[in-house]
């Protein structure tokens, strides 16, 4: 897989054919030590004031391969003039291959200028129209120098090597080819270190904080929006289940759903379990209210069953057994919720779908859960970090109470990165792993640090904050998780400033504060920058690191404790620890 410099694609704006072109260099094996330059500006361009080219691919032992990319699904070139798409009406003289050669031309110039022992490379090019087939001929241009919609089936590594071998085969056969020796393996490895360091700059600037941030949600945005065709292919019927791991989009989905469902006049309960992702989803959804009603199950029951006192530390049997049953002939004396909602959506499901909440369900949503509309998101396969004996299995579910019911399985992953996600495949032990990683790799390998007392952990805690703060990420963007509570967590026994003041619980911490919180706690939700602390075993509490690690956007660092060192170890190298 080739060096991609810079390593992601930057830009809402960049055009669609060149992110296809990107991640297929990317990804492709045949493209191993490559390197490849993407949309390079020429300040010193020989016909324009500057330009631009899309991609710079530097073929060991081959050569440069200048790149130009059109996205268009619709090419025509008549009377001299070529017109790019159905709403290009005047058209222009000047078409991708005079623009590629013009450019090719002006970056080699500016190459051999600087560095004359690069005479002997090959430059040539290439052009791509990733979205049409393009049969034109013409002495203008040489049909094995394009690449089009029908030939990119084959692998882009094999398709440019084609074009590099037949450039070289011409140069080798004209009479001006003097220069050029066939048998000279160009650019031999210290040339493409040369020439990759010499247009580097010109490829990567600096990217100020807020710019990251802001490419980061878009990039975010798009893979998880690309996810919205599930519920697309789903809209035609009234009841679903959308089972899939964490990372897959589920939340996401389901805020989706609720707002579509509103859209269409609906009246929809959005319910989650969790206290803080409920939170959160309220305020997303507050703009449709009233006729999105956004809460807790548990906040939801208390409700219906018009409890005002909650006992001050009451036990769990009051949440499973009491209040539910409150609620239960609550509604049975009125004889459902009052008006009934026209739809129902469930997050977090593998926690809410137990018989007596579902009795209760089964009373609020018009013509009941068996007829009735509704959306219902869970991860069935790593069911409940709550520990409840009671919660019933996916297969459980369809069999007994939701007979019927579509199940619609999701398995892309949206949110982590792919050395991320091979951690929770390998950690977090989901087994079997994501279908597909839709975020690209960004070279960023998460971080594992050992420890062997306390104070050796603060101290890496701290030291991990300040490189986050150097990088770009804001206090918000930062959330530190723990199998233990607040009182007992690293973060909050951190007593050197400026991190004690700027560490806060979650509970209470505000926008300019790092917060820090229990696994448990902020299951459902998701941080640029996640660092887990307290591990001291990843055997038995698989399934909340498993929770932890799928926490994180863009960073992730694990402070483990030198007892599972050799478990991490084992672990990682695919071995069994038994």
């Amino acid at each position: 897989m080739a060096r991609m410099i810079p390593s992601e694609v930057y830009g809402p704006s960049t055009p669609p054919g060149e992110i296809t072109v990107f991640e297929s260099l990317r990804d492709d094996p045949e493209t191993k030590d490559w390197v490849v330059l993407h949309s390079l500006d020429i300040v010193h361009h020989r016909s324009q004031i500057s330009g631009e080219i899309d991609f710079v691919v530097i073929i060991p032992s081959k050569g440069v391969l200048i790149v130009e990319v059109k996205s268009h699904s619709f090419i025509d070139r008549r009377d001299g003039l070529w017109f790019m798409g159905r709403g290009d009406r005047s058209g222009s003289p000047r078409g991708p291959f005079k623009q590629v050669s013009s450019a090719m031309h002006s970056l080699q110039n500016t190459v051999v200028r600087r560095m004359p022992g690069l005479k002997s490379v090959p430059f040539a090019t290439c052009v791509i129209f990733t979205n049409c087939e393009f049969k034109q001929e013409s002495t203008e241009w040489h049909d094995w120098e394009i690449i089009d919609s029908a030939k990119l089936t084959r692998p882009i590594g094999v398709l440019l090597l084609g074009v590099i071998e037949n450039w070289r085969a011409k140069f080798a056969s004209a009479s001006s080819g003097g220069w050029f020796n066939r048998d000279a393996a160009n650019p031999i490895p210290e040339q493409v270190d040369v020439l990759t360091d010499f247009l580097r700059p010109s490829f990567e600037v600096y990217e100020s904080p807020k710019s990251q941030a802001n490419r980061r949600a878009e990039d975010l945005k798009r893979y998880t929006e690309s996810q919205y065709r599930a519920i697309d292919s789903m809209s035609l019927n009234r009841r679903v289940i959308f089972q899939g791991p964490a990372g897959t989009g589920k939340t996401m989905l389901a805020i989706e759903a609720a707002r579509r469902a509103a859209a269409n006049g609906r009246r929809v309960l959005f319910i989650c379990f969790n206290n803080l992702l409920g939170e959160w989803l309220r305020k997303e959804t507050e703009p449709l209210a009233p006729l999105i009603e956004t809460t807790t199950l548990h906040k939801y029951l208390l409700k219906v069953a018009a409890v005002q006192d909650v006992p001050a530390s009451p036990r769990p049997k009051f949440w499973n057994e009491e209040l539910p049953a409150k609620a239960l002939e609550a509604l049975v004396e009125r004889g459902g919720e009052e008006g009934g909602y026209d739809e129902l959506v469930i997050d977090e499901a593998q926690d809410i779908l137990r018989p007596n909440y579902l009795d209760i369900l089964d009373l609020t949503v018009k013509d009941g859960l068996k007829r009735g509309r509704w959306r219902i998101f869970g991860d069935f396969e790593k069911q409940s970090i709550y520990k409840s004996d009671v919660s019933l299995t996916l297969e459980e579910v369809t069999d007994s109470r939701l007979p019927g019911a579509i199940v619609f399985s999701l398995r892309e992953n949206c949110r982590n990165r792919p050395r991320v996600a091979e951690m929770v495949h390998l950690l977090g032990g989901l087994t079997p792993g994501y279908s597909q990683i839709l975020r690209p790799d960004d070279g960023q390998q998460p971080k594992i640090k050992y420890y062997s007392s306390l104070s050796q952990q603060l101290e890496i805690l701290t030291t991990e904050l300040a490189d986050l703060y150097r990088d770009g990420f804001d206090p918000g963007d930062i959330v530190i998780l723990s199998p233990k509570g607040a009182s007992e967590c690293a973060a909050g026994k951190v007593s050197t400033s400026p991190w004690k003041e700027r560490l806060r619980p979650i509970s209470s911490a505000s926008e300019k504060q790092i917060r820090y919180s229990s696994i448990h706690a902020f299951k459902g939700l998701e941080a640029g920058a996640i660092i887990v602390t307290d591990i001291e075993d990843i055997i038995d509490a698989s399934d909340l690191f498993y929770v932890a690690v799928t926490r994180t956007l863009h960073r992730l660092i694990l402070l483990i404790s030198d007892h599972a060192k050799q478990d991490v170890i084992t672990t990682l190298l695919g071995q069994s620890t038994s």
